[in-house]
């Protein structure tokens, strides 16, 4: 298993940006640190695996992926599918840095090294260049919103007038009833 730490902005609350993979709305949830961290460790894992640099064990397979609810159309998704289009870009530009690592470190430099000089076969293999991982911060937008079902907090749209639902069990709320001004 590689894992590897991976940061991302909060605005000044500590809010999480998400988005809808069903009705593409973006939404902020109040999320712990390992909660965050070990959703961007599966996406992360996920796309290695799509690419053929790292195989799932028996352990990693047994664990389902956790549903949550968009807060305003309801619906239930896996936990890895709420990323923004930035935060996957940002997902893909680390796990294609871990990819570099791992061919630059276990392929090209021992290659480069023992078809060197005196050899009779020469292997000038050039290292994968690595991109620079970067995103924007996160701007304090949105309305909080406070959820008494599972004692949390969610921000959105301050436009927004439906109902809404909780991210984490999907109970609907009265579109203000829980609203607080920012």
């Amino acid at each position: 298993m590689i894992n590897r730490q991976v940061s991302f902005p909060r605005d000044e609350q500590g809010f999480f940006r998400w988005e809808c993979p069903l009705c593409c709305r973006e939404f902020k949830v109040l999320l712990k640190d390992d909660e965050l961290g070990q959703i961007a460790q599966s996406s992360i894992e996920d796309f290695l695996i799509e690419k053929g640099v790292h195989d799932r064990s028996d352990d990693e397979e047994s664990e389902e992926p956790q549903e949550f609810f968009c807060p305003y159309c309801g619906q239930s998704a896996p936990s890895d599918h709420w990323w923004t289009q930035e935060q996957l870009a940002y997902i893909q530009v680390i796990a294609q840095n871990i990819m570099a690592d791992l061919v630059n470190e276990q392929l090209i430099r021992p290659l480069n090294r023992s078809m060197g000089h005196g050899s009779f076969i020469r292997f000038e293999g050039k290292e994968m260049k690595k991109q620079d991982e970067w995103i924007s911060p996160e701007a304090s937008d949105m309305t909080v919103f406070n959820l008494p079902c599972c004692e949390r907090q969610i921000k959105v749209a301050d436009d927004w007038k439906g109902t809404i639902h909780c991210f984490f069990c999907g109970f609907a709320y009265g579109n203000t009833a829980n609203k607080q001004p920012e």
